[in-house]
């Protein structure tokens, strides 16, 4: 691909529009839409084209002539702006923006303009204004060029738009200064009155006007029913310091779009496919379909995003197999090598991002209802697209969908430096297996991480007519990233027992989001974090603490928020039941740096079934979790089986082994009295899961090979150590001595393991208080 062939067609495109080919807004989606304000008349007139000449002589010096005429004042004024454009994070950016405003103002403080001339110079330099607003420029003190370059804004889209109504060859510009005014009203806070403009537009639109317009205005519509009403920190929502967002239980995120604007938008959507199945304007119609599956998912209308995924997967011709479970063993050499597994790859760069696009959301849709059968051909997938290079067909993030009439629709897509990096978390979280040598989730988080900081000394690539507030979204998004990834390691290695690492990669993960002023964002999480790293090093209260703060500080309804009460649940049926079996003697065995047991910390029943009825519905994990909390609530064993052998799908299907590990042990203790064969079975899967929730990354130096030297790599030393009990019971029941004699020898070294755990901490800080 030719890098220099985009640059030099945007920037005729800039001289011919008077820098309006492009529309910045201030809250930008993934999929949206930049619609062009060109001139016909501008078109033909704006640079002169010299005649083929028939005399050599003659028509160079004619020619040489014809250059060395100066331009008009005005002409060359209004023209400036796309000559001194520069991308948002240049060094000379704010540079260009004060000149390109201060020709345009002289432009129009010329007599006798022509009206498009005129009505040129408005509409860039509304524009212009807009850009400076949504990067930030007029409400800094630093940059007093700005200041009250909102009444200039709406100066200019009021005179532009006069003349534009006056002159019917200047129709292109009244659209684009509709679509600007509903720009500005949005920043202002106005959002209905935004909608209801960009709806006028759309109603007053004629056949005769080129198709992308109407495209232009119904994305940008979308755009704006998926937006947020009030930001943090907006004129509607007074700003917080960071004590105060720390200290407030609700999320400072942005708020959520309103379900009735969520439908709104989806019904737009549903007009512009049908208007450009319709017209077979193939690929417009794909947006929407792709757009139908990005709001679905983000509105978390889990329930129909089957059927939008699958939609867009057919018009991109995508088709997969789900992928067999267990996998297939590797061929024999005698065999001959299994063909390759070949992927469609996409030229167009439109149907390149879209077909990224889809493979994420469809990835997030499958991994989230835990079908890892059908998660791993995409993710291939995408993989293979990311090997092929296509991030480099849309560099900056636009792409143009070619119309048979009129121009080019021109829409902004995620930038692919977020795609690059999303693409690892979106991995990693779709590889929920945690056991094994070299677990892909782990690695995907460590290999994440590692080219997020060196794609941090990259510059990033951005387009003449994208904003600073662009280049601030791109930058914030980042930052996002690496707090999910870091999320992501900490996970697994509390899965794992790998606790060391665990708290390193915690303390950097708290460290990062106070960096980038994000810890309001993830203190839930976090706090959920510490909730399960105290859970497993055997600290209850402290684990009891740190999930009422993440239930307390999460939103509500959120993954969040039920998994913390769903872990406050089940910790406190776990310590009931310890205290019932042991008496006074619960605390043997527990870390000796833990805090002191609440007297509030007794399971409750009927709060455990509204905890149940929540995790209803919330993917997966959180299905197999409710149904292990109503196998424990439940007094029938019939009852609890069935529970359990549904909470075991769940599990198995979303190859969640971490979870099927807890699933096995419970099942095996049903059947441990009255089907002793079956339980053991159950026990030896769940031993496996158990050690290899752990496992050394180098092989030969697992528990068989390490039990003569002393020393076992346990795993999950608690569930270990209570698999390998249950072990002994049925060999000493069965009358195996050499079996007893072997499997006490391993359980010592659990033991000492779960000991070891206990007192984890205790030289280095002492108990807490």
């Amino acid at each position: 691909m030719d890098d220099d062939a985009r640059p030099a067609k945007r920037q005729r495109i800039q001289l011919e529009s008077s820098f309006s080919a492009a529309s910045d807004l201030s809250d930008l989606s993934d999929l949206t839409t930049l619609p062009p304000s060109s001139d016909p008349a501008l078109r033909t007139n704006a640079l002169p084209r010299p005649s083929l000449p028939l005399k050599p002589q003659t028509a160079r010096k004619n020619e040489s002539e014809a250059e060395l005429k100066p331009l008009p004042p005005a002409v060359l004024l209004v023209s400036l702006p796309a000559l001194l454009a520069h991308p948002p994070n240049h060094k000379y950016y704010v540079h260009s923006l004060v000149l390109s405003l201060k020709a345009l103002r002289r432009c129009l403080a010329l007599p006798a303009l022509l009206p498009d001339i005129e009505c040129r110079a408005w509409t860039g330099l509304a524009e212009l204004g807009m850009r400076a607003i949504a990067g930030g420029f007029s409400a800094s003190e630093e940059h007093l060029w700005a200041r009250g370059i909102e009444s200039e804004v709406e100066k200019a889209l009021s005179r532009g738009s006069i003349i534009a109504q006056k002159h019917p060859s200047l129709r292109a510009y009244k659209h684009q200064l509709a679509l600007l005014q509903a720009q500005l009203s949005q920043w202002q806070h106005k959002t209905k009155f935004a909608r209801n403009q960009i709806r006028s537009l759309i109603s007053s639109l004629l056949p005769t006007d080129p198709p992308h317009i109407l495209y232009s205005a119904q994305l940008a519509l979308i755009t704006h029913l998926t937006t947020p009403t009030a930001a943090p920190g907006s004129a509607a929502t007074p700003a917080k310091t960071k004590l105060e967002k720390v200290q407030s239980h609700t999320p400072p995120s942005s708020p959520q779009p309103s379900p009735q604007d969520v439908h709104a938008a989806l019904a737009v959507v549903q007009e512009l496919e049908e208007r450009a199945t319709k017209q077979q304007h193939k690929q417009v119609a794909l947006l929407g379909r792709v757009l139908r599956a990005r709001i679905q998912v983000a509105a978390g209308m889990w329930a129909d995003v089957h059927a939008a995924v699958q939609s867009a997967e057919v018009a991109l011709g995508l088709s997969y197999e789900a992928a067999a479970t267990p996998r297939p063993r590797k061929p024999r050499p005698e065999q001959g090598k299994q063909p390759e597994q070949t992927f469609i790859m996409f030229e167009d760069a439109f149907e390149a991002a879209m077909a990224v696009h889809l493979l994420i959301l469809s990835i997030v849709y499958h991994t989230h209802v835990g079908e890892a059968a059908q998660v791993s051909p995409r993710l291939s997938h995408l993989h293979a697209l990311l090997d092929s290079e296509v991030l480099e067909m849309f560099p900056d993030g636009y792409v143009e969908i070619a119309l048979p009439e009129g121009p080019s629709l021109v829409v902004q897509v995620t930038h692919p430096r977020i795609l690059f990096l999303l693409v690892f978390l979106v991995s990693s979280a779709a590889k929920r297996d945690a056991v094994g040598r070299k677990p892909k989730r782990k690695i995907f988080a460590t290999e994440g991480l590692a080219t997020w900081d060196s794609e941090a000394a990259r510059e990033i690539s951005f387009s003449t007519w994208a904003s600073a507030g662009d280049v601030q979204e791109v930058e914030e998004r980042l930052a996002r990233i690496k707090a999910d990834l870091l999320s992501e390691l900490v996970a697994v290695s509390v899965m794992r027992s790998e606790f060391d690492i665990a708290e390193e990669k915690l303390n950097e993960f708290i460290a990062h989001t106070r960096t980038y002023d994000i810890f309001p964002l993830f203190a839930a999480r976090i706090a959920l974090h510490h909730a399960h790293l105290a859970h497993a090093l055997l600290r209850p209260a402290r684990a009891l603490r740190c999930y009422r703060a993440a239930a307390y500080h999460a939103e509500r309804g959120s993954f969040v928020h039920v998994a913390a009460l769903a872990g406050e649940t089940a910790l406190c049926v776990g310590m009931q039941r310890r205290k019932a079996r042991m008496g006074d003697a619960w605390l043997h065995g527990l870390s000796e740096a833990d805090e002191q047991w609440p007297e509030d910390g007794e399971a409750d029943v009927d709060k455990g079934m509204e905890v149940v009825k929540m995790c209803r519905g919330m993917g997966g994990s959180l299905d197999a979790v409710a149904h292990v909390l109503e196998a424990c609530f439940t007094p029938e064993i019939l009852k609890a089986k069935q529970h359990l052998k549904l909470a075991l799908e769940l599990a198995t299907k979303a190859q969640d082994n971490h979870l099927r590990a807890l699933v096995l042990a419970l099942v095996a203790a049903h059947y441990l009295h009255t089907a002793g064969d079956h339980a053991r079975t159950m026990l030896q899967t769940c031993e496996q899961l158990a050690a290899g929730l752990g496992a050394p990354a180098v092989k030969g130096t697992g528990a068989a090979s390490q039990v003569s030297r002393g020393t076992v790599a346990v795993g999950n030393a608690p569930l270990g150590l209570w698999v390998g009990e249950r072990f002994l019971e049925l060999y000493k029941r069965a009358g195996k001595e050499a079996r007893v004699q072997k499997q006490t020898v391993v359980n010592a070294q659990l033991a000492k393991a779960v000991t070891d755990l206990s007192r984890r901490g205790l030289s280095a800080e002492g108990p807490e208080s």
